[in-house]
């Protein structure tokens, strides 16, 4: 990988593939404007994009994530070929990122147990500023899971929360008022032993002074209107349920967004995942829920049918295909024993839902980096692995 290697020469195997009615050529070409200041090593994990279904327009964001084995030194500015362009480090924003970055690549730095990725989110909709400002989610380790270091991360609950908050002033300039960290606290005191915040996101790129908490295993709609109305959620919870219970069912299982500001804020959003992360190939209930979606107004029909069309993968035998030169090398490496493969897939549909205001529902594509072992009686029709 050179020193010029950017994530942009990444992206040119999967503009060619997806739906135009998902992400067109021009909104693509916004994308690589973004892509072209990111590191390549950020390539090598999942990266995505977010769309908006029930406009006709093709707009979406954009979000690539850094891990401890791949990333993280990149944004640290220790890879030794693959790190931000200096003028980045020109924004003030980004120069926190990068400081935040160091710390959790220090062994010695109790964010080097505590965080498990971090990923940055790029609103892209007509073409990007000069200097592109994400948005940053990240991960924190959960209880008992191995982190960087290899040992088990086993904090108490206030060192926990002392640990988030220690990122997110981190992240955030220090700017946050005490009582939006006091909420906060109150929000991760109120989880039972079984319900873990998976992401923690700084909306850095719309000045949005809340934090917002990603929470999964609350189990059911009653479980997220029991934890709603705990941390003072200031809205009906009988409304939620009305409105999440029908769309709940048809999935295997939701995951609640929050924005935590002084106080928890109106506008909520509900995770639809299912098990497995199976794909429309081999799990027909996709249709079901998405043709619910357009019934409601939610999702036009040809998004519906792009959704359905996007998983699948491409790879580096592809006609008319510009593969990644550092992953052709690797792949001449193996001498034909990997193939070198992006593989796409439908993530989560988002319904977000605030009192008084039309549901909207978004779809998160994802698209991962894979090295396939070729079987003598594979077909290029064989696509079995992809389910």
């Amino acid at each position: 990988m050179s020193k010029t290697s950017s994530f942009e020469e990444y992206l040119r195997p999967i503009a060619a593939s997806v739906p135009p009615e998902l992400i067109s050529p021009s909104a693509f070409s916004d994308i690589d404007c973004v892509a072209r200041v990111l590191p390549a090593t950020l390539a090598y994990n999942t990266f995505g994009f977010e769309c908006r279904l029930a406009e006709m327009a093709p707009q979406v964001d954009f979000s690539v994530v850094a891990t401890a084995s791949c990333g993280r030194d990149s944004l640290a500015g220790l890879h030794p070929t693959s790190t931000l362009p200096a003028r980045l480090m020109t924004d003030p924003i980004w120069r926190r990122v990068a400081d935040f970055a160091v710390q959790w690549a220090d062994p010695s730095s109790p964010l080097y147990r505590a965080v498990d990725n971090v990923w940055l989110q790029f609103d892209v909709d007509g073409a990007p500023a000069v200097i592109p400002i994400p948005s940053v989610f990240f991960g924190p380790q959960p209880s008992g899971q191995e982190g960087a270091s290899g040992v088990a991360y086993e904090p108490n609950l206030d060192g926990y929360i002392t640990t988030i908050e220690t990122v997110i002033q981190l992240l955030s300039g220090g700017e946050l008022a005490p009582r939006v960290l006091e909420t906060l606290s109150d929000c991760f005191r109120a989880l039972s032993s079984v319900e873990h915040v998976f992401q923690v996101g700084l909306m850095l790129s719309r000045g949005a002074e809340a934090v917002r908490l990603c929470i999964k295993n609350l189990r059911s709609v009653e479980g997220i209107v029991e934890y709603l109305s705990g941390v003072g959620w200031p809205c009906s919870e009988a409304d939620v349920v009305g409105v999440f219970e029908p769309i709940a069912s048809l999935v295997d299982y939701v995951c609640l967004q929050i924005d935590v500001g002084e106080t928890v804020h109106r506008r909520i959003g509900l995770e639809c995942y299912f098990g497995g992360k199976k794909q429309p190939r081999t799990e027909p209930r996709w249709g079901v829920f998405l043709d619910s979606l357009v019934r409601d107004g939610l999702c036009t029909a040809e998004k519906r049918d792009a959704l359905l069309g996007y998983p699948g993968y491409v790879d580096e035998n592809a006609e008319g295909i510009t593969w990644p030169r550092a992953l052709r090398r690797a792949s001449q490496l193996f001498g034909g024993r990997s193939l070198s493969m992006y593989i796409r897939s439908l993530n989560h549909i988002k319904i977000v839902y605030q009192p008084g205001e039309r549901l909207e529902a978004k779809a998160y594509l994802a698209v991962n980096h894979h090295w396939h072992t070729p079987v003598k009686t594979r077909t290029r029709q064989d696509d079995s692995y992809l389910a």
